[in-house]
């Protein structure tokens, strides 16, 4: 069997008989191997049969355009190069060629010179394309891949692990010593942690992957606001921080998923919690305008360093100092940011040290009007 690779096959569809030839005799001299059509719809033919790398395509031909050939090959063989030949070169011709799947135009008259030159970075460009696309589907089944494993190799040992530490925590009672409950309390959290963690990292993969299950609706974004903070109540009351919201009562509806977005906020008030001293407050305001929806959380924590709000929405980062007391699994703002570009939306974040930090929320209104109440928790 011949190792020797298959030569790339180029079509040239033209009505000149003399500009046919000349292209055919230049690029086999290449080492191209050449097909030609002297019609639009032969061309066509050609082309669905032999799955060329390459055509080029004269804009004026009898029966049917250069512009309808063009349109049905883009169409038709999504990795073939097309270039436009003509003898009427302007910018407008050009954009519409590009618009309708070109990859470049090719003047009349041109040099050899000129058509080898093309047709190289014609197939140089076609090469980098299917290895992108290549690259692409590996990717994403190695995301499939590791998704499966996550869940079932990681995810299911950690359940146990922690159902059997609870277990032994209930069945303990005042068995053991202060010590000893303290240890397995500590065991207790390390596991959920890492079992957050895991869930986090599987939800991003499955976002970036589209297989996250999100059922949106057109829904209240201030009934999601109001059902979160009443979740992060009790938190805040226990740390002694003051939890308070102001909710325009004219709020329009969005189209959203209602359990990613409480998971959303929760998250962002809860990592206001985490950095917020006994005393301080938390605030939730919610506005809009004729387009969009403006969510602000503010706090009057510690504040971010300026060097690392930048990194703020990185996967695996964490604001804190080696000696900080404060879990977190690194992951919990990704999926934030994950979870508001799925919703057309944004998050960014700005912060003092020492005076506080703001995350907005922003979302595309997809109704006018709707009504809301605003209120003060804690």
């Amino acid at each position: 069997m011949s190792n020797t690779p298959e030569k790339p096959l180029i079509l040239v569809i033209d009505d000149e008989e003399a500009l046919r030839d000349g292209c055919r005799q230049v690029l086999e001299k290449c080492g191209y191997a050449v097909l030609t059509a002297e019609q639009g719809d032969e061309g066509i033919k050609l082309a669905r049969e032999r799955m060329p790398a390459m055509a080029f395509v004269d804009l004026k031909m009898p029966h049917m355009s250069g512009m309808e050939i063009i349109e049905i090959l883009a169409r038709d063989l999504p990795d073939i190069v097309l270039v436009m030949i003509t003898g009427f070169a302007s910018i407008v011709s050009a954009v519409e060629a590009i618009q309708k799947g070109a990859y470049d135009y090719l003047p009349k008259p041109f040099n050899p010179d000129q058509l080898r030159a093309l047709t190289k970075r014609g197939l140089d460009h076609r090469n980098l394309k299917i290895e992108t696309k290549k690259l692409k589907e590996e990717k994403e089944q190695m995301t499939k891949n590791f998704i499966t494993f996550v869940s079932h190799e990681m995810r299911s040992p950690l359940v146990v692990i922690r159902q059997y530490i609870e277990a032994l925590k209930e069945i303990a009672g005042d068995r053991f010593d202060k010590d000893v409950r303290e240890i397995i309390e500590r065991c207790r959290k390390r596991i959920q942690n890492l079992e957050e963690m895991v869930e986090h990292w599987l939800d991003i993969s499955r976002i970036e992957n589209g297989t996250l299950a999100q059922q949106k609706a057109s829904l209240s974004l201030a009934s999601i606001i109001s059902r979160s903070v009443e979740e992060m109540t009790p938190l805040c009351k226990k740390k002694g921080i003051s939890l308070e919201t102001s909710i325009s009562k004219k709020l329009p509806q969005i189209t959203g998923d209602a359990e990613s977005l409480v998971r959303v906020f929760t998250n962002v008030i809860g990592n206001a919690t985490k950095y917020t001293p006994n005393g301080g407050k938390i605030t939730v305001k919610a506005q809009n305008d004729e387009y969009y929806i403006t969510v602000s959380i503010a706090d009057t924590g510690r504040g971010i360093p300026s060097d690392k709000l930048l990194l703020i929405f990185e996967p695996f980062f964490r604001c804190g100092g080696k000696n900080d007391k404060q879990s977190s699994s690194g992951l919990g703002l990704t999926f934030c940011k994950k979870i508001m570009e799925s919703h057309n939306g944004s998050i960014a974040v700005s912060s003092k040290e020492g005076e506080g930090t703001t995350f907005v929320l922003t979302f595309p209104a997809s109704i006018n009007t709707s009504k809301n109440n605003s209120g003060q928790v804690c």
